[in-house]
């Protein structure tokens, strides 16, 4: 019988140790020390050797603490609680720790101040002591703005950049009719108005009249974009210190949050316009002559041309502009740390393998699905050029769906990943640097693959039954069934809110399965969705896709993808309190991010996209065609 109460007390004593707080009120939450903390920057800097440094503590007790004891709690559930263990401060060392800091140059170094300075002030706010775990760096008040040879490298890129668009453009008016035909392409492809007209033309316009049915595409584009750069608001933004971290835990219980937490699932329809493309438009081009193996270093090399001009010249900013672009507690944090990581690895970036060796320095983030949809157009660029036989299609694309849902599963399973990439609020600050389902699966270009398979048998599909003119007029009485696309997608992305429900853990064959089906089986919708659009099948949704205004936002899409985190990343960066977030304030963020994004997405558009395109083309064209006014 003793036995058997030492047992139970056992248990009982190991449940509490590993309890876990899931919720608790905001009375209760301010109870705890807060999480972000930052002096006036602006005061300290106007101090004679005035010294701000951006740190982190570890909170701990020196006895029994009530206090201590439930931080540990709240913080152990990691999915959707910050790590209240650790905070953040940005300390005015001489004016805040003035009572340690006059030794500071004699016998003592500012990691033993910094220490003792925010412990004495902690233990009389709450009677919990705090270890300096790290100090991000230090600003001094005499520290000067140093600019180096990069620099004057990326400003003469600048002035190179506004001038030949400058010298197309008077060569383009002086010289040449408007709209003619003759002329010097190199030249004309740096005309502003020239590219203002191509940039504002209706879409599907060409030689080939089967062009106008892929105008939806830029419709698809403009919605998809505004879609990433949303969920980018909100993760940038964490990114900063925020002034209520109880609003972004609470978000996790709200519905209409969970479509942000497992809307990554909607980036990966470029995957699936970007492949229906490449088979569809290599159709087209076999029609007129026959394609070799020749086309896939031709295409991989067009393809590289048309994407890295303007993605190497955001590189190039990030890395030396942007850091010295403000100023401000975080800047370095936010900002400058990108910057520092770029000039490291921009190589990696503008050869599209930065999807696979980042560990945890983590250039453009975003830029892991340029180097994923490039690999896999590579990949099928070779399989469509070498394998031609419909037949022979058929069974490759069907093994290669095959062995991409194995090789996610196989991931999941022996790596023990999650189904999905757990948006917690410490991977939002971290960037998910040690998130191995974002590292190994996400954003891999393997295991992507399934996805880039259904578009390229849908571009197939879409072909062939173009050109045997398929009759749809039958299976218009089933367009209701488009009705229904958009709510389902919606559930299908809030389905992955059962791997967020509290004391939970999703066995492993859900996990597996989840993380092997979801994204082929959201974007199966989206290829109907397109394949509803482009064959009229159902004229309401059909028209709204191929709206006129969204022409030109599909059109600068790829620029607007470059430019938004610039924008996202700067405003946490001059941020000299806390944030205070809520739906309003992340809303007007979302608004002017979209406007910034689209806006300077046209410049970027009119002096580098657009003249670099008009170039290949002017190599590409025929000699006798090259000539003056």
């Amino acid at each position: 019988m003793k036995v058997m109460l030492l047992v139970i007390f056992s248990l009982v004593l190991v449940e509490q140790s590993a309890a876990v707080i899931y919720r608790i009120n905001a009375t209760e939450y301010h109870r705890m020390p807060p999480l972000f903390a930052l002096d006036d920057f602006a005061e300290c800097m106007l101090e004679p050797g005035g010294t701000y440094c951006v740190a982190d503590y570890d909170l701990s007790s020196r006895g029994h603490s009530d206090l201590m004891h439930f931080i540990l709690e709240y913080s152990s559930y990691k999915k959707k609680h910050f790590n209240h263990t650790k905070i953040h401060r940005g300390t005015c060392v001489s004016i805040a720790c003035k009572d340690y800091f006059y030794t500071l140059n004699k016998t003592r170094d500012l990691e033993e101040i910094l220490g003792e300075c925010l412990n004495a002030s902690l233990w009389r706010s709450h009677k919990l002591e705090a270890s300096l775990s790290e100090i991000q760096y230090c600003k001094k008040a005499d520290d000067e703005t140093i600019l180096d040879i990069s620099d004057f490298i990326v400003l003469a890129v600048y002035v190179f950049l506004i001038m030949i668009n400058t010298i197309g453009s008077f060569y383009d008016i002086i010289l040449c009719e408007k709209d003619s035909k003759t002329g010097n392409r190199y030249l004309l492809a740096f005309s502003i108005r020239r590219n203002w007209s191509k940039l504002i033309a209706p879409g599907g316009i060409g030689p080939d009249p089967r062009m106008e049915r892929l105008k939806l595409f830029n419709g698809l584009r403009t919605m998809t974009i505004v879609c990433v750069i949303f969920s980018h608001c909100a993760l940038l933004l964490s990114c900063a210190y925020v002034a209520n971290p109880h609003y972004v835990e609470q978000t996790y219980d709200d519905l209409s949050k969970q479509i942000l937490y497992n809307g990554s699932l909607v980036t990966h329809t470029f995957f699936i316009m970007s492949s229906f493309l490449l088979a569809y438009n290599l159709q087209i081009q076999a029609e007129k002559a026959e394609i070799t193996w020749k086309h896939i270093p031709r295409g991989i090399l067009m393809r590289w041309m048309r994407l890295t001009p303007p993605y190497a010249l955001i590189i190039a900013t990030i890395s030396t502009w942007m850091r010295h672009a403000g100023r401000g507690p975080l800047w370095d944090l936010v900002v400058t740390s990108e910057s520092n990581y770029c000039r490291q690895y921009w190589w990696a970036n503008v050869f599209y393998f930065n999807n696979y060796i980042y560990q945890e320095d983590i250039c453009f983030p975003q830029g892991w699905y340029l180097a994923a949809d490039t690999q896999l157009f590579i990949l099928g660029l070779v399989i469509m050029v070498l394998v031609k036989k419909p037949q022979h299609r058929k069974v490759v694309l069907i093994l290669m769906f095959v062995a991409s849902l194995v090789i996610t599963a196989a991931h999941t399973y022996f790596q023990d990943l999650d189904a999905v990439v757990i948006q917690s609020p410490e991977s939002y600050r971290s960037m998910y640097k040690d998130d191995d389902t974002y590292r190994l699966v996400y954003i891999r270009g393997h295991t992507n693959l399934s996805v880039y398979t259904l578009g390229l048998a849908g571009g197939l599909l879409a072909y062939r039954w173009q050109t045997n003119e398929k009759d749809f007029s039958k299976y218009k009485k089933y367009r209701w069934f488009m009705y229904f696309m958009l709510p389902v997608g919606v559930i299908i992305i809030l389905s992955g809110g059962i791997f967020y429900v509290d004391g939970v853990t999703p066995p492993t064959l859900l996990r597996v399965a989840y993380a092997m089906l979801i994204k082929p089986i959201f974007q199966l919708f989206v290829l109907g969705y397109i394949i509803i659009s482009m064959f009229k099948i159902e004229r309401l949704c059909s028209s709204i896709i191929e709206w006129r205004g969204f022409t030109w936002g599909g059109r600068v899409s790829y620029s607007a993808f470059l430019l938004h985190s610039l924008f996202q990343r700067a405003l946490a960066g001059v941020q000299t309190t806390p944030l205070v977030m809520n739906d309003y304030f992340i809303m007007i963020v979302l608004c002017a991010s979209v406007f910034l994004s689209f806006g300077l997405g046209v410049v970027l558009w009119l002096l580098v996209e657009a003249p670099i395109s008009g170039v290949m083309r002017a190599v590409l064209a025929p000699r006798s065609k090259q000539t003056t006014c």
